[in-house]
């Protein structure tokens, strides 16, 4: 349902809430009361049932031509509707739970062959800065703290996203990071790298704005809790850190170019950097 229907829907149902006032019902018809808040019976049948006194005058055979008493169930599930919008808006839920599927198994001992002195806490800490210092870099439009800390793939298909936003001349606000959760779920060792999966929950703010700071999408007034599916790479081989064809030392071994010569290095990554980023469920805090 789009914004404009449910603008419409609620306004209706406060207009018909101000106007219950003034209307004076008669003495055998009308709204008991048993469609309360909360009420485990809310909407019983005892209110609008045929047999029941409370209605059986207003609505027989031959209708009733009082205005109000027509469009009172007409107004009764516009309410019913509004309560539900603003309820599902609480609770949030802006996109349905995706299943991580085929990801080799995490083997700790395994691991352990290639990195002895990997420990998992130390990754996680090292993981969740790497996914805010990437966070910030995209609002921040920083390409360069970007580059240094996913792989190339990532960092192109980024830049032509945030391209797309400057010229629309927005910014995509994320702040007030929280990490709720972390496990390490996946392994997989090929070409002398390294690639962890993990699942991570976060929340933060995120929305985006015009150059104005006017929010165009989302919210500045609640968090989102999103619930990511992540991969981190790390090379295994012996460091390398100078370039390969001018021989000028590399202050980042995962620069894929030459500060000196601005030849294009094609290397392995030797720190973690992220590969890949998916969103498996979000919502509303």
């Amino acid at each position: 349902m789009n914004k404009k229907v449910k603008s419409i829907l609620i306004f209706f149902a406060i207009a018909l809430i101000c106007l219950m006032p003034f209307y004076k019902p008669e003495a055998d018809s009308g709204f008991d009361g048993s469609y309360s808040g909360g009420s485990s019976g809310g909407f019983s049948g005892s209110s609008w049932s045929s047999g029941s006194s409370h209605y059986s005058g207003s609505y027989s055979g031959g209708g009733s031509s009082d205005p109000i008493v027509l469009i009172l169930p007409l107004g009764i599930t516009l309410i019913i509707v509004a309560v539900a919008i603003i309820s599902s808006r609480q609770k949030g839920t802006i996109m349905p739970t995706t299943t991580l599927k085929n990801v080799p198994p995490y083997n700790p001992e395994k691991l352990k062959e290639y990195l002895p002195n990997f420990n998992p806490e130390e990754f996680k800490n090292q993981a969740y800065e790497i996914y805010k210092k990437v966070q910030v870099a995209w609002m921040e439009f920083d390409y360069d703290s970007m580059r240094k800390s996913v792989t190339d793939e990532m960092y192109n298909m980024y830049k032509t996203q945030l391209t797309t936003l400057s010229v629309k001349k927005q910014t995509n606000v994320m702040k007030d990071f929280g990490l709720l959760g972390f496990n390490i779920v996946g392994m997989e060792i090929k070409d002398k790298t390294v690639s962890l999966t993990v699942t991570m929950q976060v929340e933060c703010f995120d929305y985006i704005v015009n150059k104005e700071g006017r929010v165009l999408r989302g919210t500045d007034k609640r968090k989102v809790i999103y619930n990511y599916a992540m991969t981190f790479n790390k090379g295994i081989s012996e460091k390398q850190n100078k370039c390969p064809n001018c021989g000028a030392p590399l202050e980042n071994v995962n620069s894929s170019e030459c500060p000196y010569c601005n030849s294009v290095i094609i290397s392995e990554n030797y720190d973690w950097v992220l590969s890949k980023k998916q969103v498996l469920s979000q919502r509303y805090k």
